[in-house]
């Protein structure tokens, strides 16, 4: 469903996708049932309406990150509306690089660096304790344990507990409900993992939780706040490129199969929206090309239904939804060669 946006705090977006038409109204108030178009509508400020723009969903390119690079992770803070995209590969090393987007201002700065050079490495936000945490992966030599937690008061990164276990090609999910920090899956080097493990920041220390039902590394995650569940999304099970989804609940402490994606595929990214109540799983590789596929899953039919594709087709990049916005961050990635696109979802 389109979005109601503010012109007092969005502007109209350059490079609107899919427009095909618009009706223009005198300046007026709209009635109730005005707002029930299945259009986008544009509202200026003091509820003054003095257009409707009937769009499809689509994508639109954004500033470009400063850094160019893959295997990066990146986490939306709620709090800052600011959108952190952390470390990977530069195609020569890797690196700790953490550069901010404000959607405000359509840009990105640069931050403090990670205390680790890595990729390969997962990322989330504690929206409880006002961090974003960096989370393992690989710093050139070795597979790491390793987790920072990122405090956009002091601009700082401060070593935390290290999980449990060793792994790249994790991925990593906040779970509101259960105010914990997931890791899961990954490759230790040897095996690709179902290992899950939970980090409580109140305790600064990580717990072994449920084995994810498949074993697989190149997955993305994202949480569902409406449903209370973590969705583990695709990847690779050491001899095929899958399309497996399951979800696990904090509550029983367990992992249930739900619908496979319609792309199979690895290297993808993921990100949950809260507006539409859907989760995207974006781009990545069916091992054979580099895919700008896009699909939504909806937890009520518990089923995927493909979306218009992202503008670039890559893999191992990051996703973020911006709540404030109402944005899905599509970031960096390989397309080919390492690259610094950021695209931005309107759905």
């Amino acid at each position: 469903m389109p979005h109601l946006y503010d012109l007092s705090v969005n502007p109209y977006p350059p490079g609107l996708p899919n427009v095909v038409g618009t009706k223009s109204f005198t300046t007026q108030q709209l009635t109730l049932s005005d707002t029930f178009f299945d259009v986008g509508v544009y509202r200026y400020p003091a509820g003054f309406y003095e257009s409707i723009v009937y769009y499809r969903p689509g994508w639109m390119a954004l500033a470009s990150d400063t850094t160019t690079r893959d295997n990066l992770a990146a986490v939306y803070d709620r709090s800052a509306n600011l959108t952190y995209v952390i470390d990977g590969y530069n195609g020569t090393s890797v690196i700790a690089t953490v550069t901010d987007y404000s959607s405000g201002s359509s840009s990105l700065t640069a931050l403090a660096n990670d205390t680790t050079a890595r990729a390969y490495l997962a990322g989330a936000y504690d929206s409880s304790a006002n961090l974003t945490y960096a989370i393992d992966g690989y710093n050139g030599t070795s597979r790491l344990a390793t987790v920072t937690g990122y405090s956009r008061g002091s601009n700082s990164w401060t070593a935390l507990a290290n999980d449990t276990t060793t792994r790249n090609y994790l991925a990593g999910a906040y779970d509101s409900s259960a105010n914990l920090t997931y890791a899961i899956d990954g490759y230790n080097g040897t095996s690709r993992l179902a290992t899950v493990t939970g980090y409580s920041r109140g305790s600064n220390s990580w717990t072994a939780l449920a084995s994810d039902m498949a074993t697989r590394d190149a997955l993305a995650a994202a949480y569902d706040s409406s449903a209370n569940l973590t969705y583990a999304i695709d990847g690779y099970n050491g001899t095929s490129v899958i399309a497996t989804v399951t979800a696990y609940s904090k509550a029983s402490n367990s992992w249930t199969a739900l619908a496979s994606d319609t792309t199979v595929r690895a290297g993808i990214a993921a990100a949950y929206d809260s507006y539409n109540n859907l989760t995207y799983a974006i781009d990545g590789d069916d091992n054979t090309s580099l895919l700008p596929t896009v699909a939504a899953y909806s937890k009520t039919t518990n089923s995927w239904t493909e979306l218009v594709g992202d503008t670039t087709a890559r893999d191992y990049l990051a996703a973020v939804y911006d709540f404030h916005s109402s944005t899905t961050y599509a970031i960096d990635g390989y397309n080919g060669s390492y690259t610094s696109t950021v695209t931005g979802l309107i759905y």
